[in-house]
């Protein structure tokens, strides 16, 4: 099922789009690679464990937008329409009015400045489409590239946490006044 919706987060490089039967073997060749878990301490994904997020984000997010505001969706770049990652703004806690970012990139494509310029795309979809007060993100504290990505779009280091047995730094950005 694929849903005809135009993409409304676009940068020059990269775009994002609603998931779609086909984005199974990319969605798991990005996340069965172990360097893309370094920080995350979860176990590479089998293919049956991408099948069930792909169903997942189906049936539960009708593809592209899904309650005020929030998504998750393939990270395409624009040139040659190749699948490099997957990004997303999630419900974080009990307030409709914060969001957590989230994005993983494959590996193959990091330290080209993807992050930052999604991310920074991503927190103005939220702030103007979604409407949120506030984005929040979260890396482990000895994730240097993400935190440095979270310091680049604009967020603010708030503090250090440990949840799940992780420890994890927490950024924030406000929606301007």
């Amino acid at each position: 099922m694929e849903l005809d919706i135009s993409p409304s987060i676009r940068t020059p490089r990269l775009y994002v789009r609603p998931w779609h039967e086909g984005d199974l073997a990319s969605l798991h060749k990005i996340m069965s690679n172990q360097s893309v878990h370094t920080y995350t301490e979860e176990a590479p994904w089998t293919e049956d464990k991408a099948r069930a997020v792909l169903d997942w984000f189906h049936s539960n997010k009708s593809g592209w937008k899904w309650k005020a505001g929030y998504f998750n969706c393939p990270l395409i770049l624009t040139d040659c329409h190749t699948l490099i990652g997957r990004v997303g703004l999630n419900p974080y806690g009990e307030d409709d009015a914060i969001a957590e970012i989230e994005w993983t990139i494959c590996e193959e494509h990091w330290h080209q400045g993807y992050a930052t310029e999604i991310g920074k795309a991503i927190l103005e979809y939220g702030f103007r489409e979604g409407g949120f007060s506030s984005i929040i993100g979260f890396t482990a504290i000895r994730n240097m590239s993400a935190r440095q990505v979270m310091k680049k779009i604009g967020m603010e280091h708030i503090g250090d946490r440990e949840q799940h047995n992780r420890k994890l730094s927490i950024f924030q950005i406000k929606r301007s006044q």
